[in-house]
């Protein structure tokens, strides 16, 4: 089937309603016409089950993170005006991480602020994230800023992935951010061979510059992936529509 009006990259929503009813028993007995129409079991697509673009994904930002702790892009060493703005986006991460939590009926230290407004822990969180990716700048390098936003992509990505395996919605166009981080790193890693600094500082650009580029690789291929998933989605939901549609016109027959 043609899916040329609808995009690739629509949410993964899980087929749960197609699969909890039961098929049409070829041996029931002519139904009223006031009855709903039936609905038969669509077959899950091979690999859908699984769902492997968000487990990749959940993957490629955790590698982004802890490399985006590192002074991959400033090739200063460690700084601690940018690493205390890391760790003010850490901050703000875990609060979102609480703020997923608490949507699911999980148990958070915030739990207060949770109960005070939905949007209360999601929009704090982002409000830390967002004020230490610019507190990077008191360091005096602008690359700086770069490092804090790779950093907390990472983070976000994380909880938005852990909020789909607590019940949620998965977008896979998160993952179109990573690899531009991961093209980034690649290029730096050119820069940091022919870089005049201390053993150390180079050893962490390199070191730094493998994981984000290795993050952005994950993250090119969920992207691939995803797309897969969510035309295979697509294509079954299609299909378990038209044979329900065969099936209620069957009932139709045998009970005229």
């Amino acid at each position: 089937m043609s899916n040329a009006n609808e995009s690739e990259f629509h949410e993964l929503e899980p087929l749960e309603e197609l699969h909890e009813l039961e098929p049409l028993p070829e041996s029931a007995p002519p139904a009223g016409r006031n009855r709903g129409p039936a609905v038969v079991e669509a077959p899950r697509p091979a690999g859908v089950g699984e769902e492997r673009a968000p487990l990749l994904l959940q993957k490629s930002a955790l590698i982004l993170t802890f490399a985006g702790l590192l002074p991959w892009l400033v090739p200063e060493g460690f700084n601690l005006p940018r690493l205390g703005a890391k760790v003010v986006v850490l901050i703000g991460a875990w609060v979102l991480y609480c703020g997923v939590e608490f949507a699911h009926g999980g148990k958070t230290p915030l739990d207060g602020l949770g109960r005070a407004h939905k949007l209360a822990l999601p929009g704090l969180g982002y409000l830390f994230i967002l004020a230490g990716v610019f507190l990077t700048l008191l360091g005096g390098a602008w690359q700086g800023i770069i490092e804090a936003s790779a950093l907390a992509v990472g983070a976000i990505t994380w909880c938005q992935v852990h909020g789909y395996t607590r019940g949620g919605k998965f977008n896979p166009m998160i993952a179109l951010v990573i690899p531009m981080f991961g093209l980034a790193a690649v290029l730096n890693l050119l820069v940091a061979l022919g870089l005049d600094v201390d053993g150390l500082s180079k050893g962490l650009v390199v070191l730094g510059s493998l994981g984000v580029a290795g993050a952005g690789g994950f993250g090119g291929y969920t992207m691939f992936l995803a797309m897969k998933e969510a035309k295979a989605h697509g294509e079954a939901k299609k299909r378990a529509a038209v044979e329900a549609r065969a099936a209620e016109r069957k009932r139709k027959r045998d009970g005229s």
